[in-house]
């Protein structure tokens, strides 16, 4: 059995600890993301503005090919060494990778070599991430109980917003202050060469975490531990985190589309980015607020509803009219929804497993549906752009899988119940009805 850690005097410590990891990694993430454009020219010349977009971004997808090797071999250390040990070589692999990324020479200087090094970049990245996601998530989840255990673990998301957020704001500034061609020769390195300082703050907070800073588990064998480990339960894990992936992706690839789809200025592009970014972090707050009054299945239905019905004529809007007011109600719509309903979903799926397989399991889940769909949906969408000449592909995979998202957290929550009622006469199950 693992010891529950102390949080005494320490709590804000070790959350900063458990996001600091996922700040970094996602600041990369979506700085590489928003500057796929200037990247796929620095490092992928030949072939046309969208042939380099698509080499930038299916390098950006290959790190995702890591995430599983890295869930597994960083979870089975943790199991061993203790969440300290393994948080700390998770972020030194993100260290790494951030160097490689800011001093890899162009392809017009150093040749192959230039996008070989930004490929091994993104799998030390990659590894990392897998590694990092299972562990801080139940570092944070451990740190309260009840809801508030299910509030801190959407700090995993609020980082990645806060993340993108600043990766964004930072490209606004410079396309405002450089020229276009300043932006293209050396601009777009600025960002990860500012997200190396985060690197000894990092390490600052890790180094205070013991090596066993674990949730506490029940005992092995025990009902409700039988009951978690249900197949079934892992599987609409899965579902959830796979269709989340592919919508949180789409969203993030919004600057992109709004350069290089709809040729908007990347000004407009970044400050539609960063007011909905913004309004996701605002949004994180009212949903938690809501659930506590609410049960979550209300919450994920009315908001995967309005998904389907809004997608498709804003992103009309933005293509047809393609502007500031357009870019701005789109990224404010879209993560404003995902904000609403990321407080009920981490409780759906924080309370789905247990306490001692958690980091393992959550982590492995994770790593495995993002390495499959978050590195593969904007190359598969850019591709889709291409081949058909249709540029509302976005709006159709926004539509398709919203419902996906919410089914697969209400048969899991619903699965959850039905397994609670079966393995104690007293039942405490989480609330479903609508």
């Amino acid at each position: 059995m693992k010891p529950r850690l102390s949080v005494s005097g320490t709590r804000a410590k070790h959350i900063a600890a458990g996001c600091v990891g996922n700040f970094l990694e996602f600041y990369n993430f979506m700085a590489y993301a928003f500057f796929a454009p200037m990247i796929g020219q620095a490092f992928f010349p030949a072939g046309g503005h969208l042939m380099a977009l698509l080499l930038a971004l299916v390098t950006f997808a290959a790190g995702f090919i890591m995430r599983p090797l890295g869930a597994c071999v960083i979870g089975l250390y943790t199991d061993r060494a203790g969440l300290g040990r393994s948080l700390m070589l998770s972020f030194l692999l993100m260290a790494l990778g951030s160097v490689l990324l800011v001093f890899t020479p162009t392809y017009r200087s150093a040749g192959i070599m230039a996008p070989a090094l930004i490929l091994v970049s993104r799998l030390l990245q990659g590894f990392s991430e897998g590694g990092e996601v299972g562990p801080a998530t139940d570092l944070l989840f451990s740190l309260g109980s009840g809801r508030q255990a299910s509030a801190l673990a959407s700090m995993q998301y609020v980082t990645q917003l806060l993340a993108s957020l600043a990766a964004v704001l930072l490209g606004l500034i410079l396309s405002l202050t450089l020229s276009h061609q300043q932006l293209y020769d050396w601009g777009w390195r600025v960002p990860f060469a500012l997200g190396l300082a985060i690197v000894p703050i990092g390490f600052f907070f890790r180094r205070a975490l013991p090596p066993m800073a674990a949730s506490s588990a029940r005992p092995a064998g025990s009902a409700i531990d039988e009951r978690r480990t249900d197949p079934a339960i892992v599987l609409f894990l899965f579902l959830a985190v796979t269709s989340g992936t592919i919508t949180n992706y789409l969203r993030q690839f919004g600057v992109s589309y709004a350069i290089a789809v709809l040729h908007l200025p990347p000004r407009t592009g970044m400050l539609g980015m960063c007011l909905g970014l913004a309004a996701g972090i605002g949004a994180m707050g009212v949903g938690i607020r809501f659930l506590a009054h609410r049960p979550p299945a209300r919450v994920l239905i009315s908001t995967g509803f309005a998904n389907v019905v809004m997608a498709y004529p804003l992103y009309h809007f933005a293509v047809f009219c393609p502007g500031m007011a357009s870019q701005v109600l789109l990224n404010v719509f879209m993560f404003a929804s995902a904000g609403v309903t990321t407080g009920p979903a981490f409780e759906i799926m924080m309370n789905a497993l247990s306490d001692h397989r958690r980091a393992f399991i959550f982590g492995v889940v994770y790593a495995s549906a993002v390495s499959i769909f978050g590195g593969s949906t904007q190359p598969f969408v850019t591709w889709l752009i291409a081949r058909t000449g249709d540029v509302m592909v976005p709006a159709y995979v926004a539509i398709a899988a919203s419902p996906l998202y919410v089914a697969a957290l209400l048969l899991l929550n619903r699965r959850v119940a039905h397994g609670t009622r079966s393995a104690r006469p007293d039942p405490v199950p989480l609330a479903v009805e609508l």
